[in-house]
């Protein structure tokens, strides 16, 4: 006679369920970023490591990365691309942290009013807003005309337009948005009453802005970071555009070895070099905020 077999008790079960639960939630989100992240990943670094992809005879090798680090023209552009971006990152945070306080604490209703405003504004076409810049810039733009007009110079400034300084200013307006944003999600969760308290202690602005406001917000300013810094590098529409000979980056390099020369092995190597770069980069803003939010 067969014995019946036992049915198996329902506590274990739902112990299993629920250690399960987490990674079938889990399922589709990973499968989408291996699909649209990692697998491109992965393909780029399997170009950059093989040589004559376009000619059908192709190896392996590492001399892409090697050429791409010894090239003296490459680390000259890194050096640009470090300078302009540092420069457009730290004026974008100038002007974020106060827009972001007075958007969060001063404006009273017109908080929603103003942000949409200043999110809308963000939507229009990032070529437009080039182009308008050349507009300004230019030897016969509107800034040049005025400066004439009102005599402060006699003649158009060429420094205006294919610099780097035209460069760093048409990046810090084009990501004034995605800098401003975090920032200010980081100060809506401030408690107000924190910097009444700073001033009942005898706490100056400047103290309060140190002391209280930088590690409060240091979290927003790690995410702006990432959503901004780190595509500052790889930008290449507003170099070609503004920047001339002066303002070329490294999104213009990339963009000449792939499309200009043909060397896509090339470029993957330097795509992947900056890939890595980005990552020490967030890895570094993510230990100095910790250590902002411990000495608070």
């Amino acid at each position: 006679m067969e014995s019946a077999s036992l049915p198996v008790p329902a506590a274990p079960r739902r112990r299993w369920r629920s250690l399960l639960r987490p990674f079938a939630f889990m399922s589709a989100p990973t499968a989408l970023l291996g699909a649209f992240f990692l697998a491109p990943m992965v393909v780029m670094l399997v170009i950059a490591l093989q040589y004559g992809v376009l000619s059908g005879q192709s190896g392996f090798t590492l001399s892409n990365f090697g050429d791409v680090l010894s090239d003296p023209l490459y680390r000259e552009v890194a050096l640009t691309t470090v300078l302009i971006a540092t420069v457009a990152m730290v004026i974008q945070l100038l002007v974020a942290v106060p827009l972001a306080y007075v958007l969060a604490f001063k404006v009273g209703r017109w908080e929603v009013p103003l942000l949409l405003f200043f999110v809308l504004a963000d939507e229009l076409n990032p070529m437009v807003r080039i182009y308008a810049w050349r507009m300004l810039l230019g030897r016969e733009g509107l800034i040049n005309t005025a400066l004439i007009d009102l005599g402060i110079t006699n003649a158009p400034v060429d420094a205006l337009l294919f610099s780097k300084f035209s460069v760093i200013l048409v990046l810090s307006t084009s990501y004034l948005t995605y800098t401003v944003i975090p920032i200010y999600a980081a100060m809506k969760a401030i408690d107000g009453n924190l910097f009444e308290a700073a001033r009942d202690l005898g706490a100056g602005w400047a103290t309060t802005a140190r002391r209280v406001l930088l590690p409060l917000i240091a979290p927003g300013i790690f995410v702006a970071l990432l959503l901004v810094y780190i595509p500052l590098f790889t930008d290449f529409a507003s170099p070609a555009l503004v920047g001339g000979t002066e303002g070329y980056m490294l999104g213009n390099a990339v963009q000449d070895l792939v499309l200009e020369s043909g060397d896509l092995n090339g470029g993957a190597a330097m795509s992947m070099l900056m890939l890595g770069a980005s990552a020490i980069f967030a890895i570094v803003a993510y230990r100095l905020t910790k250590i902002r939010q411990l000495e608070q």
